[in-house]
């Protein structure tokens, strides 16, 4: 039945009042939204919440919503886009320890003697890896850098990025024996 009803009348019925049509809204288009904040982010937890927020906005925002011919998943997806796109720069942002400098240290010495080895580890894998790779992997991960800005750093194409990327991962996986563990 909510798929009959074009967007454009359901955004015109959600102005008038019309709760329903807020709940045809969200039916319709929540689960996209939350693939499409979760595929940029990689955290359930985060894209659940910045879902909520999209349609938050969305509610709190629709008296000024006007038809241009966009379907309203455009205006909810350019809501998300910003979103996303506020917390990759708040991570970004985000004070950093340099792996250099990094001791390992969590809670409890077996941890931390644990840890330090696997760092170690680590280091010897990365240093293992050519130049071109190491960097690629250190801006991508370790400074969470997009694709596009590691090629401009380091004046690349993106195709050639994601290539050293792909190559040194792998490499980084035949040589790690264990995955690298987080402190429990």
């Amino acid at each position: 039945m909510s798929h009959n009803i074009s967007d454009a009348e359901l955004v015109l019925r959600a102005k008038q009042g019309d709760h329903g049509a807020f709940t045809q809204i969200y039916e319709r288009y929540a689960p996209a939204i939350y693939r499409y904040i979760y595929f940029r982010l990689g955290e359930a937890e985060l894209a659940e919440d910045l879902q909520a927020e999209v349609f938050l906005r969305m509610f709190e925002g629709l008296h000024r919503y006007e038809d241009r011919g966009w379907p309203i998943s455009a205006w909810l997806y350019r809501i998300a886009r910003d979103r996303t796109i506020d917390v990759m720069r708040r991570r970004r942002n985000r004070q950093q320890v340099p792996l250099d400098n990094w001791n390992g240290s969590c809670e409890g010495p077996e941890n931390s003697v644990s840890a330090q080895l696997e760092y170690e580890e680590l280091t010897r894998t990365l240093n293992d890896l050519t130049d071109e790779q190491r960097q690629v992997i250190q801006l991508r991960f370790l400074s969470e850098m997009s694709i596009q800005e590691v090629a401009q750093k380091l004046g690349r194409t993106e195709g050639s990025v994601k290539a050293l990327q792909h190559r040194g991962l792998q490499s980084l996986a035949r040589r790690l024996q264990a995955p690298v563990a987080a402190c429990p």
